[in-house]
């Protein structure tokens, strides 16, 4: 219950929408009922042989009738769906929104697909729940009140039970039908989940699994999630079938017993004979509004295990405390390390301790270490995605506390050794530093990297495509177009994290020789486990 409070909190912007959609599918119903009910009236009435004028006004409420239900369906699926794309929209840039202050130390013990099926997978079987759970349950509500009136006109017999199995139909079958299909519903989502993590490592790993050999239990570990994921659906697809059986057999119970009172009440005097029919279809087609009804509860498991699945990764705990304000200082020099330390929240070893070192404008310093030493931990505390657990960082005087993590990144360029690079193309890939920047601005960048040759020889320029993750680039390549993007941001300060780390000598050499042109008169940390063929003022080793 926490959780679809939690979710109909979400829905509030959209109320509007929700009630429109769920009005229409209200009257769509009813004027199914309306129809039904008014061609039973006009064929029995007709077959009395009345005058030509009786007939009229029954002829055209069966042509309102028909023409307003196509109208009201046409609306109740425009605006429903409006409604719950909206929501899901507002939902994925809602958890997208908690996901940024996780990344990247808040996501690093999670899977890549694991998180991907949160965000795409288990948001979009939230859709079930606005459109299958919340808008038919309104409607069958309404519909039980107001055909359970209409037939209450005629006898409070008919009403009473017309309500009884429109009650069994409309929640006995679907609480039944719900508590069948809920851990089917969760082991549904569970397994999809498991699908999608297997297949992200498959196709990720899959040159390395080839050469080791390891292809074959991969794919059968893959095989065996589908396998899971086809069990869950086959137990839910029984329910479906069940829930809809026992739909209809209240349906025609409730039909049955119109009819047997109707038939009683009708040689009893107490109605006329032609409105028996009226009160046997009425009864019947307001059943429409349940039929949704089992299939409906049936994924409130799933619903329930996919918003659980992602309220727990938006609820994560940030790995940074970020200040109310932030403080900006007035210039952003020195940056300055004291005593540093940090240890992860698994509570295992320091990764780093007792670091200090002090940066001035227009310095370079080199931190060294092997493997282990800490150097990707000291490049998080600088650019504030994690904190030290010990010591303190500042930057101008400013203490790192008092200033927010976006505040303070936008000091800093990072050449990182593996930069990603979005499938796009190069001018986009450039221009997300600097969204205004002009054809000149990222020619002069690439000039400064040493790229802009290898860019005018490709047939398309700045709009060449790249796929995921660069594809089309060499290593030396990409990293020449992360110190173009960086000198396209024009920040202050530089960090280097592991420059020519993978790179073959002679690539290593031009990029350095591209380094260096780039930082002339630039402020840089650059942190690597060798030599770097730059010039700097201080090495610090860890």
């Amino acid at each position: 219950m926490r959780l679809q409070l939690r979710l109909l909190a979400l829905t509030l912007p959209y109320l509007r929408w929700m009630l429109a959609a769920g009005l229409s599918g209200l009257f769509t119903v009813l004027a199914g009922v309306g129809l039904m009910a008014t061609s039973a009236y006009l064929i029995a009435k007709a077959a009395l042989h009345p005058e030509t004028y009786l007939l009229m006004l029954p002829v055209t409420g069966v042509r309102f009738f028909g023409l307003s239900r196509g109208i009201f369906r046409y609306g109740e699926r425009l605006l429903g769906h409006e409604a719950t794309f909206r929501i899901l929209g507002r939902l994925r840039v809602w958890l997208f929104e908690k996901l940024i202050p996780l990344a990247p130390a808040g996501l690093m013990r999670r899977h890549s697909g694991d998180v991907m099926a949160r965000v795409t997978q288990d948001v979009q079987t939230l859709e079930h729940y606005f459109v299958r759970v919340l808008a038919p349950s309104f409607v069958a509500v309404g519909t039980l009140t107001l055909v359970g009136l209409y037939l209450w006109t005629f006898r409070p017999a008919f009403a009473a039970a017309f309500a009884i199995f429109f009650v069994i139909a409309g929640m006995i079958w679907p609480l039944l039908a719900m508590r069948l299909g809920s851990s089917a519903g969760a082991a549904r989502v569970a397994a999809l989940a498991d699908l999608k993590r297997h297949a992200v490592d498959l196709a990720r790993g899959l040159g390395e699994l080839l050469v080791y050999g390891g292809a074959r239990e991969r794919a059968a570990a893959l095989a065996g999630a589908a396998d899971s994921a086809r069990r869950a659906e086959r137990r839910l697809a029984q329910v479906e079938g069940l829930g809809e059986a026992g739909t209809l057999l209240a349906a025609h119970a409730a039909l049955l017993a119109a009819l047997w009172l109707g038939v009683a009440w009708v040689r009893a005097g107490g109605m006329d004979g032609v409105y028996l029919g009226v009160v046997a279809l009425a009864t019947l087609s307001a059943f429409e509004a349940a039929f949704a009804l089992p299939l409906a509860w049936q994924t409130l498991g799933a619903v329930r295990a996919a918003a659980a699945r992602i309220f727990a990764l938006a609820e994560s705990p940030p790995p940074v405390q970020e200040p109310a304000a932030s403080e900006a200082p007035a210039e952003p020099w020195p940056l300055e390390l004291a005593k540093v330390g940090f240890r992860y929240p698994d509570g295992g070893d320091f990764a780093l301790r007792g670091v200090s070192l002090r940066l001035d404008r227009g310095e370079r310093l080199l931190v060294r270490g092997g493997s282990g030493a800490g150097k990707t931990t000291l490049t998080w505390l600088l650019l504030k995605f994690i904190e030290p657990s010990e010591g303190s960082i500042s930057l101008g005087g400013v203490d790192y506390r008092r200033m927010r993590g976006e505040e303070l990144r936008r000091y800093f360029a990072v050449v990182d050794q593996k930069p990603h690079l979005f499938a796009g193309t190069l001018r986009e890939n450039l221009l997300l530093v600097r969204p205004k920047a002009g054809a000149e601005e990222l020619w002069e960048a690439l000039e400064a990297a040493q790229l802009a040759e290898w860019v005018r020889a490709q047939p398309r320029g700045l709009d060449t495509p790249l796929g995921e993750g660069g594809a089309g680039l060499s290593g030396g390549q990409a990293r020449r177009l992360a110190v173009a993007r960086a000198l396209l941001k024009d920040a202050p300060l530089w960090i280097l994290d592991e420059p020519t780390e993978g790179l073959d000598p002679v690539t290593a050499r031009e990029l350095t020789r591209a380094l260096d042109r780039a930082l002339a008169g630039r402020t840089v940390l650059a942190i690597s486990h060798q030599e770097l063929d730059l010039r700097f003022d201080a090495v610090l080793e860890l």
